[in-house]
C-alpha cells in the first residue's frame, strides 16, 4: 500500500476560465535564448511589435490595442513603466526568465490597470534539486556577442539560482534601401538575477528574486540621417519577496516588491520608484470550489525633471476576489472581481466572468467551447497627469467592455484553437496638438477592436523523426468610432501601426540528437497616419528564419550547438516608419551544461 500524496497549489489558469493563457514553448525559448522577449513572442503568437530599429525601443500591440494596454508582470510585480505606461520589450532578455506565459485579451479584473489587450507573465521557478552550472556563448553578424552563465544549487533547506548575461552589438548593418551602413545604433545590455529559496517544510517557503538590468544604447536615427548624437541608458532594479504557506485551509501568500527604474536620455535622468505589498489567501471547498481574496498596495514616486516641480507621488490600492467552480466534470466557471482605489480618481468596479464547457472529453478527442465578458480600466500615466505645462490631473481613466468566445479541439496530438473577440474602449487618451504647437493629453476617442484568431499545432512522430508544426493567424479590425469635431476624418479608420492581418508559424524537425526549424512571421499593411493614407503606409511583409542544431550528452555533461539564419531572403522591411531593420544575418550559439549527477 502506498501513502496518499496531497498537492497544494492553485494556478492562475483556474481563474481564467473562458479565455486563453499560453505557455511559451520551452524549446523555442532555449533555441532563441540570446534574443529579447519581443523577438521570440512574435515567433509563436500573432503579435505586432513596433520596433524603432534593431535593439531599439520595442512596444507591443495585442488584439488591436496600443502598447499602453498590455501589462507585464515579473514574479507578480508589474514592471511596465508607470511614467510611459508601457514596457520596452527590447530590454527584456529571454534568458532572464524561466517561465513565460501570455494571457490574451482583457484581464484588468485579474491583473490590474492596463490589461486590455493582454498580459505577459514572467516567472522564476524554484532552484533545481540537481546542482548544475551552464555557460552559453553566441557570436553573430554586425558585431553581435552574447554571453551568459547560469548556476543552480541546493543545500539542506536552501536553494540558490544565479544568472549573469551580457549582450553587445555594433549594429552597423547595411541599410538595404541606401546601401550604406547603419550609423549610431550600437547597444549593450547586461544583468544579474539572483533567486533564493528557503524551505521550512514541504508546505512553507520563503523566496527572494532580485534582478538588475543595465542597458546603454545609441538611439538609431531615421534612414538617411547621419548626424544623430542621442543616447539612452536604462538602469532597472526589481525585487520580489514571497512567503507561501500551504495547509488544509488553503494557500497563504504574502508578497513585497521594490522597483527602481532610471532612464538617462542625453544626460537627463528620470527616476520612478515603487514599493509594493500584497496578500492573498486561496482555499478550496468541497474539492471543486476554489476561492481567492487579496489586497495590494503600490506607493509610487516619480522624480522627473519635466514634471511640475520635478516630482510626483501617489498611492494605489486594489482589493480582489476570485471564484472558480467545477459545476460538473464538464462545466467550469470563473469570476474575478476587483475594486481599485487611486488617489484623485473614481476608479470603476471591475468584474470578469468566464465559462468553459467540454462537449467531448476522452483520451483522444477533446472539444471545448469557452467564453468570457469583462470590464477593464487603465489609469492615466504619470506623464499624462504631471508633465509640465501639459499634464492634466482631471483626465478620466480609460475603460472598456470586452467579450470573447472560442473553441478548442484536440484529436490525439493535433489541436486547433480559435477565438472571436471584441472590445470597446471609452475615453481613449491621446496627446493632441493645440494652436500654440504644444501637445496635450485628452480623453477624446472611442475605439472598437474586434477580430478572430486561429491556432493550429501538431506533434507527429514517424520512427526516429518528430515533426512539430505550429501556425497562428489573427485578423483584427481596430477602428475609431468617436472623435472630436476636428478629427472626424479618423472615424472608421484603422489605428496606426495596427495591421489587420498578422500570422506566425514554425516547423521543427527532431531526429535523434539533431533538430532544425524554419519560422515565419507575416504582418499586413500598417498605416502610419490617422487618415489611413496609402502613400504613407508600410507595406506587408513575410520574414523567414531557419536554424539547425545538435546536442551531445555524456554523463553529467551536455553540449548544444546551433546555427541560425535570420531574414533568409534579405528582405527590406520596417516595423516603424523610416527605421531600418537588418537584412540577412547569422548567429552561432554554443551552450555547455554540467550537472551534479546524470539527468
Amino acid at each position: 500500500m502506498l501513502k496518499s500524496v496531497t498537492v497544494y497549489g492553485l494556478p492562475d489558469e483556474k481563474y481564467l476560465a473562458g479565455s486563453s493563457l499560453i505557455l511559451l514553448d520551452s524549446s523555442l525559448k532555449s533555441n532563441e535564448r540570446s534574443r529579447n522577449l519581443g523577438e521570440i513572442l512574435s515567433l509563436q503568437l500573432p503579435i505586432y511589435f513596433r520596433n524603432y530599429g534593431n535593439g531599439m525601443l520595442s512596444s507591443i500591440s495585442m488584439r488591436g490595442t496600443s502598447p499602453q494596454h498590455t501589462s507585464v508582470l515579473w514574479n507578480g510585480v508589474n514592471i511596465s513603466s508607470f511614467s510611459l505606461g508601457q514596457a520596452d520589450f527590447s530590454i527584456l532578455p529571454a534568458a532572464a526568465f524561466d517561465e513565460i506565459k501570455i494571457h490574451e485579451g482583457a484581464g484588468s479584473a485579474r491583473f490590474g490597470s492596463g490589461a486590455f489587450g493582454g498580459t505577459v507573465l514572467l516567472n522564476s521557478t524554484a532552484p533545481s534539486q540537481i546542482n548544475s552550472i551552464s555557460f552559453s556563448q553566441d557570436a553573430g553578424s554586425f558585431g553581435r556577442c552574447f554571453s551568459s552563465v547560469n548556476g543552480s544549487w541546493s543545500a539542506n533547506r536552501w536553494g540558490f539560482k544565479t544568472k549573469l548575461y551580457n549582450l553587445t552589438s555594433e549594429n552597423n548593418f547595411p541599410v538595404l534601401i541606401t546601401g550604406g551602413r547603419q550609423p549610431h545604433a550600437a547597444f549593450r545590455q547586461s544583468g544579474i538575477l539572483q533567486d533564493v529559496e528557503y524551505r521550512w517544510s514541504t508546505a512553507k517557503t520563503l523566496s527572494l528574486h532580485y534582478w538588475y538590468h543595465d542597458a546603454d544604447r545609441q538611439i538609431q536615427p531615421t534612414i538617411g540621417q547621419y548626424n544623430s548624437v542621442d543616447n539612452q541608458q536604462d538602469r532597472n532594479q526589481r525585487l520580489s519577496i514571497r512567503y507561501q504557506s500551504h495547509s488544509r485551509l488553503g494557500l497563504l501568500s504574502l508578497n513585497s516588491g521594490y522597483v527602481n527604474d532610471v532612464i538617462v536620455y542625453d544626460g537627463s535622468a528620470s527616476t520612478v520608484i515603487r514599493w509594493i505589498s500584497s496578500a492573498r489567501h486561496e482555499f478550496v471547498f468541497l474539492k471543486t470550489f476554489h476561492a481567492q481574496t487579496g489586497a495590494e498596495w503600490n506607493h509610487i514616486i516619480g522624480n522627473i525633471p519635466n514634471y511640475q516641480n520635478g516630482h510626483a507621488q501617489e498611492d494605489r490600492y486594489d482589493f480582489t476576489s476570485s471564484i472558480q467552480k467545477n459545476i460538473t466534470d464538464r462545466i467550469s466557471i470563473a469570476v474575478n472581481l476587483r475594486q481599485p482605489v487611486v488617489w484623485g480618481f473614481n476608479a470603476p468596479f471591475l468584474p470578469y466572468f468566464g465559462t468553459e464547457y467540454a462537449i467531448l472529453k476522452s483520451i483522444n478527442n477533446d472539444l471545448k467551447i469557452r467564453g468570457s465578458i469583462s470590464k477593464n480600466y487603465r489609469v492615466p500615466t504619470l506623464n499624462d497627469r504631471y508633465w509640465q505645462n501639459a499634464g492634466d490631473k482631471n483626465l478620466l481613466p480609460e475603460t472598456s467592455r470586452a467579450g470573447e468566445f472560442g473553441m478548442a479541439y484536440r484529436f490525439k496530438t493535433f489541436e486547433i484553437v480559435n477565438s472571436f473577440f471584441a472590445q470597446k474602449v471609452n475615453d481613449w487618451i491621446q496627446w493632441v496638438p493645440e494652436q500654440n504647437g504644444n501637445y496635450y493629453p485628452q480623453n477624446i476617442e472611442q475605439v472598437l477592436a474586434e477580430g478572430v484568431e486561429v491556432k493550429l499545432s501538431l506533434r507527429q512522430k514517424i520512427n526516429d523523426v518528430t515533426i512539430i508544426p505550429m501556425l497562428t493567424y489573427q485578423f483584427t479590425k481596430s477602428i475609431t468610432t468617436q472623435a472630436p469635431a476636428a478629427d472626424q476624418y479618423t472615424i472608421g479608420k484603422q489605428l496606426i501601426y495596427t495591421p489587420r492581418q498578422t500570422a506566425s508559424g514554425y516547423i521543427q524537425v527532431i531526429w535523434r540528437k539533431f533538430s532544425s526549424d524554419i519560422s515565419a512571421q507575416y504582418n499586413g499593411t500598417r498605416f502610419t497616419d490617422a487618415g489611413n493614407t496609402d502613400a504613407y503606409a508600410l507595406p506587408s511583409f513575410a520574414l523567414f528564419n531557419a536554424s539547425i542544431g545538435k546536442v551531445w550528452l555524456s554523463n553529467q555533461h551536455r553540449f548544444d550547438f546551433r546555427f541560425s539564419v535570420k531574414n533568409i531572403f534579405n528582405l527590406d522591411y520596417q516595423l516603424y516608419a523610416s527605421r531600418a531593420m537588418p537584412g540577412r544575418n547569422y548567429n552561432l550559439q554554443f551552450t555547455y551544461q554540467l550537472n551534479s549527477k546524470t539527468n
